[in-house]
Order: structure tokens, then sequence, then C-alpha cells
């Protein structure tokens, strides 16, 4: 029997901001660890990846197990609604995270270490022995737009990229959500 009450949209915010603190975490290592040449923020980034891709899963499983313990479910319908309200605060909460970052954090620092490190004479003969000067060109000359981007607009990307991916994976975390567990569970 699904559920009639609408208690599953408080949870969504709360699951929403976990994933998107997560989120946040994972994008600051990132940037630090590219910024400041650290790999062990690398290594931490990798791990807070995995943690950050499994999360709505279990949240989503830890929303099923409460209302299955309460003698509740939620339909496949209110599992879709709750997975992609749970990743849309998340999104935003990461947006704001990003946001700050290179309002007032970043100082143009992330697309100076890129940009050193893409026009390493290295990297120029290794594009150029590959047949691959044009490809080459057309990186540096996105990194330039990249870098007059203002923060607003970086955030705004990563708010889509975020969106677009969440979308996908709401269908996933709204069948984990919606599982029947009393199929698992015989009483």
């Amino acid at each position: 029997m699904a559920t009639k009450n609408t208690l599953y949209r408080s949870y969504s915010m709360e699951y929403g901001t976990f994933v998107g603190v997560c989120w946040g975490a994972l994008f600051l290592c990132y940037v630090e660890g590219i910024s400041y040449q650290n790999g062990l923020l690398i290594l931490l980034c990798l791990a807070l990846f995995g943690v950050a891709f499994c999360m709505p899963f279990v949240l989503g499983m830890r929303l099923n197990r409460k209302l299955f313990f309460a003698g509740e479910r939620l339909s496949y319908w209110q599992g879709l609604l709750f997975a992609f309200s749970m990743f849309m605060y998340a999104s935003m909460l990461n947006g704001l995270i990003v946001y700050a970052y290179f309002q007032f954090l970043d100082d143009g620092l992330l697309m100076e270490q890129i940009n050193s490190m893409v026009n390493m004479p290295e990297m120029v003969t290794a594009y150029q022995q590959l047949g691959m000067g044009e490809q080459y060109e057309q990186m540096t000359s996105m990194l330039r737009e990249m870098d007059e981007l203002t923060a607003f607009e970086k955030a705004l990307l990563v708010f889509n990229n975020n969106f677009f991916i969440s979308i996908f994976m709401s269908f996933l975390v709204a069948f984990v959500a919606s599982y029947d567990l009393r199929k698992i569970h015989k009483q």
C-alpha cells in the first residue's frame, strides 16, 4: 500500500542538504587539489566521488526503511518526486558553494593553474607529435573563454551539469526509495 501522506517531502530537503554538502566538498577538494597541486586532496576527491554517488541511494533506502517500519511505502511516482526534489535541493546548495568559491576564494587561481599545466612545453610537444595541434588550439581558446566567465556563470554551468545528471539519477533512486521491502522481510 502506497503512502497517502507527504511526509517524504520533508526528507527530500534534509537529504538534499546532505547530498549538496557532499557535492560541495567534492568540488572544493577537486579545485583546491588542482589549484595547489595537492595529491592528497585529489585522492580525497576520488573517495568523495564514490560517497557522493552512493549517498542518494543510501538515503533513498533509509527513507524506504523508515516508511516500511511505519507500515507504509512510497509508490514509484512518489519516489520519483522525492528523488527529484532531493537532487534539486542538492544542486542549489552545491551551486551556492561553487558561486561562493569563485566569488570570494578563487581570484583566478584555478584557471591560472590549469593554463600553466596546459601550456607546459611537454604538453604542447605531445599534442603536436600526436597530430592534435588543432585540438590543442581549440582547448586553449576554450580555456580563455572560461577564464572570462563571471562567478555566477561558472556556478550556473556547474548547476546545469548537476541538474541533468540528477534527472537521470532520479529514476534510479526512485526505484530504491519505492522498492517493496515486504519481499525481503517476511513478517
